[in-house]
């Protein structure tokens, strides 16, 4: 019965960036909001995967110059296509971070009239207005923080079997606590009793963190991820007010 709750829970946060499509389109008027992280991101990343196409051959070249001998240019086509690869992997991966930093103003926003839609107009929940400057360096803030915990679980990846599974959990975790910030800071809950409220729900926030980390691997669904995965978390969070505080 344990195992039944706990992959019930976990199919139950795997589901909340689909939950946050359907609370979209029952609520028509967050369609605005949810839309300007996603044409702000595709102009951002639309550019940069221009400018890579267009002079990435004339960057490489001026890092490693093109060899003379026929034997070596081989080698040199292999690593440059290699390195191509590489960025560009790269650059679907930094979406979460850089993305949510372009775009936090709007998700922030999104975050909190999904709030406000779902509890109706007689809630608890008020207007919380910072600057976009402010919110912009918050999650930038937040997101070094997060990749800097990343990098550091990173070594854990290297160890066989048990290594890669707690490597993986942690991503999971990470990406999950990512995407519910835009709705702790209108709680008045400290680091640690964020955590807290995270580990109260490990299986709900595992299987959130799982949805996010799987969308990342499909091209382009990123690029609807993190309007979608914003209401996720901030579904997610209206659900952890429900446990007591310490």
């Amino acid at each position: 019965m344990a195992m039944i709750r706990v992959a019930k829970h976990f199919l139950s946060g795997f589901l909340l960036p689909l939950t946050g499509g359907r609370v979209l389109l029952r609520h028509r008027s967050l369609l605005g909001v949810a839309l300007a992280p996603l044409v702000l991101n595709m102009v951002l990343y639309g550019g940069a995967l221009w400018l890579v196409s267009q002079y990435y051959e004339q960057w490489f070249g001026l890092l490693w110059p093109v060899p003379h001998a026929w034997y070596w240019q081989l080698g040199y086509v292999m690593l440059r296509f290699g390195v191509f690869l590489v960025l560009l992997a790269g650059l679907l991966f930094s979406f979460v971070v850089v993305g949510t930093v372009v775009a936090a103003p709007f998700l922030d926003l999104l975050s909190l009239r999904v709030e406000q839609a779902v509890q109706g107009p007689h809630g608890l929940v008020t207007e919380y207005s910072r600057s976009w400057l402010r919110e912009s360096v918050r999650a930038l803030g937040h997101g070094l923080l997060l990749g800097g915990m990343w990098l550091a679980l990173f070594p854990l990846s290297f160890l066989p079997g048990l290594g890669h599974m707690l490597w993986l959990g942690a991503s999971w975790l990470l990406l999950a606590y990512h995407f519910a910030a835009f709705a702790f800071v209108r709680r008045p809950w400290s680091f640690r009793e964020q955590w807290r409220r995270l580990g109260q729900e490990w299986a709900t926030t595992l299987g959130f963190g799982a949805a996010v980390f799987c969308s990342l691997l499909i091209p382009l669904l990123g690029l609807v991820l993190l309007p979608l995965a914003t209401i996720g978390g901030t579904l997610f969070v209206r659900r952890l007010d429900a446990i007591p505080g310490q």
